[in-house]
Order: C-alpha cells, then structure tokens, then sequence
C-alpha cells in the first residue's frame, strides 16, 4: 500500500534551499501539500484515481530544476518506491525496470553479464531511470545516442490512473505508435512513468579518454574539426572552456581503441584510463556542476560549435563538440534572449527569479500550438506536473 511520508531534514530543493526540520518540502517556492509513496504500480494508478488536484511526480530529486515553474502542488507521489529491475533478458540485450529504480542500481545489475546502458547524465548514477527518461537528461555519451535511443517501451499512468503501455519489451516491435519517444522529455506532463524497457549493449571491452589542451579558441576549434574529418569513432568529444580542453573517449574492442589512440591528430594528448579515467570524468561531472549561475543548453550544427562560443564568448562552457550542443555559463536574461535571436536554447538550470520571467524552451508560436493541444489531449484539467512544460512557456 501506499505510504505518507515526510521528506528527509536537510534534503536540498531546486531552488537552493534545504527542506525543514518539519519535513516542509518547497519545489519552485511551492510547498508540497502532501507525499505519498506508492509500492507498486497498482498503488500507482490507485492514488492517481483518487486524487482530485495537481500531481507532482518525484524520483530522487535530481531533476526539479529543470523546466517552467511549478504551478502546483497538491499531491506529490514520489516514485521511489518502485525500484524492482521487473525482468531481464540478457540474450536478448533487453531490461524492464520501474521509475524509481536508479541508473547505477541498473548498472550494477547489468555488469554480471557483461552488459551495459550507455547513458552518462550530469545528475549522476543516484538519478531514477523514471526521472533520466521524463527529462530526457543526456551527458558525454551522445555519440552513442540519447535515452530516447534506448528506450524501446514504457508503463505510464495517465492522469485518470489508467496502466497504459506504449512501446514494446522487444528491440523489433511494430505495434502501435512510438508514444514512447513522446513521453520522454515531457517532465511528467502527459503521464506519469511507472516503467521503462530498454535495449542494451555489451560492455566496452576497452576505455581510454586522450585530453589535449589547445592555445585558443581557434586552435581547439581546428582539433575539434580534426578529429570530426577523421576515420575515429569516440563514445565522447567535449570542448571545456575556457580551458579549451578537448576530451575525446574512446570504447570498443581494445584492439579498435588501441589504432584510434595511435591515429588522433597532432597535440600533447594525456591519455588516461582505468581508474584514472573514470576519476577525471567524475571532475568533468564536477565542473558542469559548477556551472554558474544559469547554463543554457544551445543546439546548433556540429560546424557551428566554435562559432557559437567565438561569438557568445561564455565565461564557461563544456561542448558537445561533435553534436552541435553547447551547455555555456552565461549571467543574464539579456544573454538568454540574444542566444535566442539566433539559436535554440533551453534552460537547463537557473534561479528562480530567472526562470520565473524566461521559458525554459523558448518555443515558437508552431510548436507551442501543437504541444499546447498535446497537452490539453493527455491532460485536459492541467493537473499533470503543472506549469513545467509547454503550459508554463506562456501565460495563459
């Protein structure tokens, strides 16, 4: 059966402040009425039916800095108690596991076998698989696909409680439409995450990250560029500024990794691996963490990464270099809006008195209409996560 609870004293918030001695939890300034900690899935659906006002759903919290402010908070389920790995087929590459079980409980789970999720986010190994998947949260490993990518089905339930499935438990699935992909990224606006099926890949048998660190902004640009035009194949590149450090991780047989090693373009590379490796990448984590006080997530082509930062000039950024994705520092609202001009950008973290006069998405009159009508077709009532989507870009 479901459980009320009280938030754990001390338990940071996304808007720098602590929970209370008395358990009052704020997301965006907002109190949370009351929490509730569902089971099972069947707890899930039960407390949704019954619940009459806004619905707030929470993993382990890693993640409720992301999007438009919250509007409500009249019941917040935290997930967390869904953690069983649901079933697990490793000679079929496929996992079922529940929203709240967490990325590095997966991975340790996957590791006997020799297996792995790739999928690094910036929260980190404690974020809920239901939380990785309704952000949509990505880090280095773009090169080898995002969530979305790995996601081959889901359990939701809708804001009536209904169990929907959408998807299937199989890579090859024809059945029904990919309401999957639609439900990743919508924050819990559309429906609540139960359950998610993914497909896996065997373990690198290999990894190594060379770090080369160019005069300027020019000369990291070419490298970036070198690296691009070439026959290699990294896992990851990221350009770290204003360092202009350019971190490029490779992962594959150790043959494979071993000929890209001896083929990356003339520079000072540091070449590091093992427990090394996995040490610096734990301080680039640290350094996105740093990142102060707004990071705007800026998509542009993968040619057009250098002229994005030559011409923003971010005191701080770490480029996805061979995507086209610059998460830059940056200090104003006023730097927001001229990043705008030009470019898509998301908010992927900022104050409050920030996020309470920007959306996060910035989305054009097209797209809000449609999403606007999505959401109204999943949620009439607006009681889903309310405000951190497209229902908060504008007022209404």
């Amino acid at each position: 059966m479901a459980e009320n609870l009280r938030p754990s004293p001390g338990a940071p918030s996304n808007d720098g402040t602590a929970l209370s001695p008395q358990g009052e939890g704020l997301i965006d300034g907002i109190p949370l009425a009351k929490v509730v900690r569902p089971e099972s899935i069947e707890d899930l659906s039960e407390i949704i039916a019954n619940e009459k006002g806004s619905i707030v759903p929470l993993g382990a919290r890693t993640q409720t800095y992301f999007g438009n402010l919250l509007r409500g908070a009249d019941c917040a389920i935290d997930l967390s108690g869904l953690r069983r790995i649901t079933e697990y087929n490793p000679a079929d590459l496929t996992v079922h596991v529940q929203a709240g079980v967490t990325l590095g409980q997966l991975q340790q789970a996957l590791i006997e076998n020799n297996q792995f999720l790739p999928l690094d986010p910036w929260n980190g190994p404690n974020a809920t698989m239901g939380a990785i998947a309704a952000a949509n949260a990505q880090g280095p490993f773009r090169a080898v696909g995002t969530i979305r990518d790995w996601i081959i089905g889901m359990k939701v339930a809708e804001v009536t409680g209904r169990i929907s499935k959408a998807g299937g438990r199989v890579v090859k699935n024809v059945t029904g439409y990919d309401l999957h992909k639609l439900y990743t990224g919508s924050i819990g606006t559309l429906a609540i995450i139960a359950e998610v099926s993914f497909k896996l890949r065997a373990k690198f048998g290999r990894t190594a990250t060379s770090i080369a660190k160019a005069a300027d902004v020019s000369g990291a640009a070419r490298l970036v560029a070198s690296v691009r035009h070439s026959a290699l194949e990294p896992v990851a590149c990221e350009w770290v500024g204003p360092e202009n450090e350019i971190w490029v991780r490779f992962g594959e047989h150790p043959s494979a990794v071993d000929w890209q090693l001896k083929n990356l373009p003339p520079a000072d590379w540091t070449i590091l691996e093992g427990s090394e490796e996995s040490a610096a990448w734990e301080r680039l984590r640290s350094r996105y963490d740093r990142l102060r006080p707004i990071v705007l997530r800026i998509v542009g082509l993968p040619t057009s990464t250098h002229e994005i930062i030559k011409e923003y000039r971010p005191p701080g950024w770490i480029a996805h270099a061979l995507n086209g994705i610059v998460l830059a520092e940056v200090w104003t609202a006023a730097d927001i809006w001229r990043v705008r001009e030009k470019y898509r950008a998301v908010i992927e973290r900022a104050p409050l008195e920030i996020r309470r006069d920007l959306p996060t998405f910035g989305l054009n009159d097209a797209e809000y209409n449609l999403m606007n009508k999505m959401k109204h077709a999943f949620d009439p009532e607006g009681r889903l996560n309310a405000g951190r989507h497209v229902d908060g870009e504008r007022n209404q």
